[in-house]
């Protein structure tokens, strides 16, 4: 008894110590020369005719997080909330006094009151983040201003559905794969929402006060044909969302509210492939209704290619320099995992054929009973299938370049680059093993991709435009209700494990293009470089690097 309750009292001490180290630390950086008392002239500008006659007011929040993993760092400390009163015109302004609280690490300033045009109309990030070391600079009166901008999408249709065209996948898949990518429109009948309880551990319950959130259970509908679909979105690559801010707490993304800018011009192509069901890695576990896998184009202002990303398992798998894959005519050749044990799979998608990667259950024993893994199939008549875009001929696929089929100076193919940057020369050691082959893949060909459907700004479908330089926002009813829903799509919203079954169910994947986690790579987050995903073994990372001579033309 004793030696537990001096066990007790020596972690409670430890708890202590780690949180008090924790706050010194933050507080060795905090700005000796705040002011106790700031202004805050608020300002609204661009307000849009929908908020005439509408109450709004601005909320102003401090927290104390020094470690964001506590309990009460998503607690304010103080708050406050102003109204201004009905808005009249096009611009409206606002002055307070505010005082500082005794060691705030955040603080927020939000509208209230614009519900009418969330998803229309952005007034940049709201809230909006201030870090002590911000006041510190600008001193003890501060001008903010929320200009609404549209956010409609400024690239016209017909250049948008080019670019998708132009650059729709190859995808590969084992002969034998069950549920190949097909349309979510045959479900446009059934887009009924329903509730369930978000977890306990869900970061909205904090930030949003939200206690739930929304999904939609699809029929088992037996149908004879079920064609393939491509959505896609295409928009600048500049473009910001609230809540992604240096400054501001994890959780309060708002991927309801985001804006375009043109910057240097260079284009996102984002595109979404349905899969009907996700059967896991293994027959263990992570089964769900629905699937929504993801790959993203970064593309130059005259359309030349510059990197690709791929997505699956909630990770970014791979981010690269398009030279670094195989594509013909501009197609990325993408290759669709089975799993082990006699899976179906899970659905992700690698630039890559012919490897495996064994994937973490969660912990040893989960490992050790499922041994989840992605099998990638190989490029190769006798074992996998394709399914193409239409404009691929059979020509073009006669003699199908798989490897690097780099050219050196003096006119001789090579199967790397030695001069690539940014990786080491025990990995071009490896990289020199890959050999490139020519596949005639006339006889792989499954199907084509029938329909490529475009995907409308959630918030302006069917709306009257305002700026879009089509001058509509029209869409099929087939797609509406899925361009619009905000939630998860399928009927399994949480994972569960089900013991008596040996399987665990998991999550149906969040809408695109509200999905929150790390997928929603370049759609609404800056290209990086670089990035690829590593496993409990193996990884999504590049498997030869490439010059301007690989890709397929």
């Amino acid at each position: 008894m004793k030696s537990n309750l001096l066990f007790k009292s020596i972690l409670f001490y430890l708890i202590l110590l780690l949180d008090f180290q924790c706050k010194s630390t933050s507080l060795e950086n905090y700005p000796t020369n705040l002011p106790s008392n700031t202004s805050f002239q608020l300002k609204l500008t661009s307000i849009p005719q929908e908020l005439n006659g509408e109450i709004l007011s601005y909320s102003i929040q401090f927290y104390r997080c020094f470690n964001q993993s506590t309990k009460e760092c998503y607690v304010p400390i103080l708050e406050n909330t102003y109204e201004f009163g009905k808005i009249k015109s096009n611009v409206a302004s606002f002055k307070i006094n505010q005082t500082l609280p005794k060691d705030w690490t955040h603080l927020s300033i939000r509208i209230k009151g614009i519900e009418k045009v969330h998803g229309k109309f952005s007034p940049g990030h709201n809230p909006f983040w201030y870090s002590p070391t911000d006041i510190a600079k600008l001193g003890p009166n501060i001008t903010k201003e929320f200009r609404f901008v549209s956010q409609e999408n400024k690239i016209p249709n017909r250049i948008q559905e080019d670019i998708a065209k132009k650059f729709a996948p190859i995808l590969v898949f084992h002969k034998d794969k069950k549920h190949l990518p097909s349309n979510i429109e045959k479900f446009a009948d059934h887009f009924i929402t329903k509730e369930y309880p978000l977890p306990e551990k869900d970061l909205r319950r904090k930030t949003k006060n939200q206690t739930t959130w929304n999904y939609v259970e699809f029929p088992d509908l037996n149908i004879k044909e079920n064609p393939t679909h491509l959505y896609y979105h295409v928009r600048y690559a500049e473009t910001t969302v609230s809540g992604t801010q240096n400054e501001a707490l994890p959780g309060f993304r708002d991927d309801f509210n985001y804006w375009y800018e043109v910057g240097n011009g260079d284009i996102v192509v984002s595109y979404w492939i349905w899969y009907d069901w996700n059967e896991g890695p293994t027959k263990f576990g992570n089964i769900h209704q629905g699937d929504l896998e993801s790959y993203a184009l970064l593309i130059s202002k005259d359309g030349k290619p510059k990197r690709i990303l791929l997505t699956g398992h909630n990770h970014i798998l791979l981010d690269t320099k398009f030279q670094n894959i195989n594509s013909i005519k501009n197609h990325p050749i993408l290759y669709v995992a089975k799993g082990n044990m006699g899976a179906d799979g899970g659905n992700p998608t690698s630039a890559y054929g012919g490897y495996t990667v064994k994937l973490n259950a969660g912990n040893f024993i989960f490992n050790y009973i499922s041994d989840p893994w992605d099998v990638f199939p190989t490029f190769d008549p006798k074992e996998s299938i394709l399914i193409i875009p239409t404009d691929l001929s059979e020509k073009d696929l006669i003699s199908v370049k798989i490897g690097p089929g780099t050219i050196t100076t003096d006119g001789h193919k090579q199967t790397s680059n030695p001069n690539e940057s940014n990786h080491s020369e025990i990995e071009q050691e490896h990289m020199n093993q890959s050999p490139t082959l020519y596949v005639d893949a006339r006889s792989m060909v499954k199907q084509k991709i029938q329909k490529l459907v475009m995907w409308e700004e959630p918030g302006w479908v069917n709306q009257k435009s305002f700026q879009d330089p089509d001058g509509h926002h029209k869409v099929d009813k087939s797609v509406a209700s899925f361009f619009q829903f905000q939630g998860r799509l399928g009927k399994h919203p949480r994972t569960v494990l089900k013991t008596s079954e040996l399987k665990q169910y998991g999550e149906s994947p969040e809408n695109a293009p509200f999905k929150t986690n790390i997928e929603q790579h370049f759609t609404f987050e800056r290209p990086r470089s670089e990035r690829n995903h590593t496993d409990r073994e193996g990884n999504y990372g590049p498997k030869f690097f490439g010059d301007i001579s690989t890709p397929q033309k």
